[in-house]
């Protein structure tokens, strides 16, 4: 019996540099009218640009419902010229809830203190009417399951690649790694993420491939609009390598 074959790409973004982010010392969490700095915009914008360059085409578009990552999504969009009214809009996919610890200074020491039980626990730790991690990986791969199954079977019938971008947060993407890379849970943690990095995972009736973690190299390298005037001077008269 022959395997039917398939190609799903997913992308894990989260979202830029936000007021919350730019407040390190307070326990944000959820914080979901948390909106994006002046520097956050540019990051998004760097964002868009890459994928516009890289020509990466989106099938299926998720966000949380938190304004950082709707503001992030919408500036992506805007850049690649999409139409954000696609762009499918969950709670679900929201930030792990640090329930009475949002708004206290994670420096002071009995936070400090919790910090260091919650590294022991990691995936069933909860900070006083908060979640787990564990609690956020459920949720999330309830939304995102059901969508990653339909692109499955688009990616059979039309016989080509479906990708779907998520638009999230360091912890929800860090859940979601460790369920698709089937890694310890209690190193989830460990996986960094700097605003606006692109995770990209492959899935297809082989299994599951890592294709990169935490690149944030569009805040570090800007395409100049003069590189890509001369690449496209280069294609009209054929100098391009055919390497």
């Amino acid at each position: 019996m022959s395997v039917e074959t398939y190609r799903v790409c997913l992308y894990l973004i989260r979202h830029a540099q936000s007021e919350g982010n730019a407040a390190s010392n307070i326990i944000r969490g959820r914080d979901v009218s948390s909106q994006l700095t002046p520097l956050g915009f540019e990051q998004a914008t760097l964002l868009g640009k890459r994928f516009k360059f890289q020509n990466v085409k989106f099938n299926y578009m998720l966000c949380s419902s938190a304004v950082r990552t709707i503001q992030t999504a919408h500036t992506v969009l805007a850049v690649l010229n999409l139409n954000k009214s696609k762009l499918i809009v969950t709670p679900e996919l929201l930030e792990q809830s640090q329930g009475k610890w949002e708004g206290l200074d994670r420096k002071s020491p009995h936070i400090l203190e919790a910090i260091a039980e919650m590294k022991r626990q990691n995936i069933v730790f909860c900070a006083p009417e908060g979640e787990s991690l564990d609690m956020v990986q459920k949720r999330a791969i309830a939304a995102l399951e059901p969508y990653v199954e339909q692109a499955k079977q688009e990616s059979i019938v039309k016989n080509r690649k479906i990708t779907i971008v998520i638009f999230a947060h360091g912890g929800v993407i860090q859940s979601l790694l460790q369920y698709y890379l089937q890694s310890n849970m209690r190193d989830a943690w460990l996986i960094r993420q700097h605003n606006t990095a692109i995770n990209e995972i492959i899935l297809n009736e082989d299994g599951v491939s890592l294709v990169r973690v935490n690149d944030y190299g569009h805040l570090t390298f800007l395409i100049s609009e003069e590189t890509t005037h001369r690449d496209d001077n280069d294609k009209k008269n054929n100098r391009i390598s055919k390497d």
